[in-house]
């Protein structure tokens, strides 16, 4: 099935029958997607995707999952995207993910031998290739977790919509966290309900409330300062319905998209230190650093200020680190340092 996403774009999806069911039956059984990657660098693949690699100049993999294919096209300049080091999460993970840890470091470790260049997310998996590579030919530039800053202007009226929807008024305050079911997403999304149930009568005496927006939670339901929405169609919404964004997240690889999305969407930011990995944002300076520990206290620091301060804040710290989160910027850097695209502009 072949789909355009934009001009110039398009996406094509193989839906048959074999790889369909292995994928079923590696997910319903919690593995990685090993068999994906032993497949492909057997040279199992659909006859539409050697057809693409016959006509491309460039050829990019999207997570080592993807490992280059034998064949007449192996000569072309080949690119890993690097979202995060994948045995990282494999190590974080369940006991049966776990055990694929050690595999999937061998192939990453071996990423700077295998591809042409590695575009990388953040300084860690940049340290890690860079390590590995023992000719030091790579330039590794770094694509960071950034967003399409136009989709976070909000029409006019949306706030207030928004608000009144999820039963606030003008005195309230409303910090919001976005997450999908991703392992460190669920954990802080425990930490969230724990501490909303331990602090209840402190976030009702401030008019606090914590919205949790998007697949981290499979039902939407309120209890008390916490409001949960389950899966949504867009998150964008509850951005515009709120005061500031919250990351609770304390592990995981790569970083998180989330923060990117909040400084676009000119939120201020509260954020664990390890959440904000993969920015240049410093402390204090451009986010309320916290921890489960001292949530109560950052929080009340927030709301000491009013709004327009926060606001003001937000529109400050955007414009001193959009370079570094507008995705479009991000991608001109990095391919401007590759020659395969710099011919091809």
């Amino acid at each position: 099935m072949e789909s355009t996403i934009e001009p110039g774009l398009k996406e094509s999806t193989h839906l048959g029958l074999t790889f369909g069911v292995m994928q079923a039956v590696a997910r319903r059984l919690d593995y990685p997607r090993v068999w994906q990657h032993h497949m492909l660098a057997s040279g199992i693949v659909p006859t539409r995707l050697k057809q693409a690699l016959r006509e491309a100049d460039v050829v990019m993999s999207d997570l080592p999952y993807c490992p280059p294919i034998p064949g007449p096209w192996r000569e072309k300049p080949w690119y890993l995207i690097s979202h995060n080091l994948e045995h990282k999460l494999l190590e974080q993970g369940s006991a049966r993910q776990g055990r694929f840890a050690d595999w999937m470091r061998a192939v990453e470790g071996a990423a700077p031998q295998t591809y042409t260049d590695i575009l990388v997310c953040a300084e860690e998996d940049r340290a890690f290739f860079r390590s590995h590579d023992i000719q030091s030919r790579m330039m590794l530039p770094m694509v960071r977790c950034g967003v399409d800053p136009r989709l976070y202007s909000f029409s006019p009226g949306l706030r207030q919509q928004m608000r009144a929807k999820l039963g606030l008024v003008d005195e309230d305050w409303l910090l919001v966290f976005s997450g999908s079911g991703f392992a460190p997403n669920v954990e802080a999304f425990r930490d969230i309900k724990e501490f909303c149930r331990a602090e209840a009568e402190f976030m009702a005496r401030n008019r606090v409330y914590i919205v949790v927006a998007g697949s981290v939670s499979s039902e939407a339901y309120r209890d008390g300062a916490l409001i949960v929405t389950g899966p949504v169609p867009d998150v964008l919404p509850y951005f515009a319905a709120s005061d500031a964004g919250l990351n609770m997240v304390t592990r995981g690889s790569g970083s998180n998209v989330k923060l990117f999305e909040y400084l676009a969407a000119r939120l201020p930011v509260i954020s664990t230190v390890f959440g904000v990995r993969g920015t240049e944002l410093m402390a204090f300076e451009d986010y309320l650093a916290c921890s489960r520990n001292d949530l109560t206290e950052i929080i009340l620091r927030f709301i000491g200020s009013n709004r327009v301060f926060w606001r003001a804040k937000a529109e400050d710290v955007w414009d001193r680190h959009k370079h570094n989160c507008d995705i479009q910027d991000l991608v001109n850097d990095a391919i401007s340092v590759l020659p395969p695209f710099g011919s091809l502009r």
